[in-house]
């Protein structure tokens, strides 16, 4: 009954996190925020389905079928119950810049009885400018993780998918009649 509820509030803590990105403890907090809220969108669901005829299969169906849905509600009891949520910050850091190269090359053709026939030789090039602040490019590409989670996904990206995954539930149980959403 309350699923949608529930869903627009994990929805609105994911914005919370991509603004507090780059604070670490507020990122948490939110983190944390959303994996409760979220977490309430299948309490309520479930709740909900049970009380009708084959509702707890639909439930248990869905749940079953979905990595992502039982890896964040797994996240969140131990958020809950047992310790805080520790997501894992990586940072890569990348800079660039114009070096001075030189260059050149030769080439010499022999024949089968090792006779040369032909020798050429290109100009050596060369670039000894010194890198200008214009022509350096450096950036830090920050990526919250989770050390539990097998994927290749980022905490962003894996909580988007919950998200989805969350809506679609919502929605199938609607129109399943299970959910009134």
């Amino acid at each position: 009954m309350y699923e949608k509820a529930k869903l627009d509030e994990a929805k609105y803590f994911y914005s919370q996190m991509s603004t507090t990105f780059n604070d670490n403890e507020k990122f948490k907090y939110n983190l944390s925020a959303f994996l409760t809220s979220a977490r309430s969108v299948l309490q309520y669901a479930l709740e909900e389905a049970k009380g009708k005829n084959s509702g707890q299969v639909w439930y248990d169906k869905q749940i079953a079928a979905s990595h992502t849905l039982v890896f964040f509600k797994d996240k969140r009891d131990v958020n809950i119950h047992a310790e805080p949520v520790h997501p894992t910050k990586h940072l890569t850091a990348t800079a660039t810049a114009k070096i001075g190269i030189r260059a050149s090359a030769s080439v010499i053709v022999k024949d089968a009885n090792g006779n040369m026939k032909y020798q050429s030789q290109t100009a050596t090039s060369q670039s000894d400018a010194k890198p200008q602040p214009s022509q350096e490019a450096e950036s830090i590409i920050v990526r919250w993780v989770f050390s539990d989670w097998a994927g290749p996904e980022d905490i962003m990206t894996l909580c988007q998918k919950y998200i989805d995954e969350l809506d679609n539930l919502v929605k199938d149980g609607i129109k399943q009649g299970f959910l009134r959403g």
